[in-house]
């Protein structure tokens, strides 16, 4: 499990919670579910991303927010 909070002048712009839910569909990849909270809309995008824990937790965030943009 992992948070990352974002900031702006130490005001919460955003959350995203995330956990390694299991092997991925392909060989190689681990699966991750998320959630990224949005407090000033107080909107919630959930989802899950395919990931190679190799790339580090950096790449798999980018994975997430770019997920999250197109999930809106």
């Amino acid at each position: 499990m992992f948070t990352i909070e974002m900031r702006v002048n130490g005001t919460l712009i955003a959350h995203v919670y995330g956990r390694n839910v299991g092997d991925g569909r392909s060989e190689g990849l681990t699966q991750y579910f998320y959630e990224l909270y949005r407090a000033g809309n107080r909107k919630l995008i959930t989802g899950d991303v395919e990931h190679k824990r190799e790339n580090g937790i950096e790449a798999l965030v980018v994975k997430i927010l770019a997920d999250a943009m197109v999930s809106e």
